[in-house]
């Protein structure tokens, strides 16, 4: 029987209620802060597979990719078992915008790049190694910080979704179809990159991601319709921050890479985001260094500028707590 690619469905399920599964990728030229924007569906292929695909037409040879250290999708029993074994705290996935927009259908706004030179990168990855987090949760980490006190109100914990690679366990061989869980890290306001780095490694023993992939491969039971029904009746009822993707180090080793072209551009990338899920993240290191890409969804975007805004205080958090700047945070940078 031909493999089918069972997360797929849950994305063409949503296009039908006009919800987009556009992936953003392109480069960016930080001196002149220039992107050349294209784009592939994520019903076709997950980011690692898509920037692979699109890796491969400019010469990079960009194989194998990426495989987690499982080998094997657990069963529901070993997945009670490490939930009983490593509990979570959990509370209600709801978040208090501190304002919401109303705009045409037609409205998006761009997603805007922050881009970190190489020795800053070294900077902030020898400063996550003293400390013992990973860059990325440090990274993320910090915009989760900016992003409560910029739009958010209160001091309730909320909730990012943290996309999981599971590539080398499921036993797909189509290489384009989408091989990623996640796990849903609930945050504080002020939660600092040790929290995310210990709860990520809980969330993980607790093979949280296994739960998530086998319920979204149900769609294989349900099919399109059903899997469409199935969409429309759960998307309303769990709200998160928005998406965290760490997509790499790129281009992946191999000795028929081309040389470095030095010419200071980077790969940069953004995952589609929803009313659900209105921040949309993400991390891409391009020999050594960091691109983060920021996009907000119209529902908690006022325009462009705002998004502008609010990449540039994520920036000037990670330098800050890397001890790369001194100045202190303004609240409500988007009130400027």
């Amino acid at each position: 029987m031909a493999e089918k690619d069972y997360i797929a469905m849950w994305f063409n399920a949503r296009r039908r209620f006009g919800v987009s599964d556009t992936v953003y990728w392109g480069w960016f030229y930080p001196d002149t802060r220039t992107i050349e924007w294209k784009s592939w569906r994520h019903a076709d292929a997950d980011g690692l597979a898509g920037l692979a695909i699109e890796m491969r037409k400019l010469g990079y040879p960009s194989t194998p990719l990426p495989v987690c250290n499982e080998q094997s999708v657990p069963s529901w029993k070993e997945i009670k078992a490490a939930k009983r074994a490593y509990p979570t705290e959990e509370s209600a996935k709801t978040i208090h915008w501190r304002q919401k927009y109303h705009h045409s259908d037609d409205v998006t706004f761009k997603p805007v790049v922050a881009a970190l030179t190489k020795a800053q990168s070294d900077h902030i990855k020898t400063y996550c190694k003293d400390i013992r987090v990973s860059h990325g949760n440090m990274l993320f980490a910090a915009l989760s910080r900016v992003v409560s006190r910029e739009l958010i109100d209160g001091n309730e914990p909320f909730y990012w979704f943290f996309p999981v690679n599971v590539r080398g366990a499921t036993g797909i061989q189509t290489e384009s179809f989408n091989q990623v869980s996640g796990v849903s890290m609930r945050v504080t306001p002020d939660s600092p990159a040790t929290d995310w780095q210990s709860q990520m490694r809980q969330r993980m023993k607790a093979k949280e991601h296994w739960s998530m992939w086998k319920q979204a491969c149900l769609s294989k039971y349900l099919g399109e319709w059903g899997t469409a029904l199935a969409y429309k009746l759960t998307s309303g009822k769990q709200f998160f921050a928005g998406n965290c993707s760490n997509l790499g180090s790129w281009p992946l080793p191999h000795a028929d890479n081309p040389e470095n072209p030095n010419d200071g551009r980077l790969l940069v990338g953004a995952s589609p985001g929803t009313a659900n899920y209105p921040v949309s993240s993400s991390m891409i290191e391009w020999y050594g260094a960091i691109g983060l890409t920021l996009k907000l969804h119209p529902s908690i975007c006022r325009d462009q500028k705002m998004v502008q805004t609010l990449s540039e205080a994520w920036k000037e958090e990670v330098l800050r707590e890397s001890g790369q700047l001194d100045t202190q945070p303004t609240e409500n940078a988007q009130a400027l």
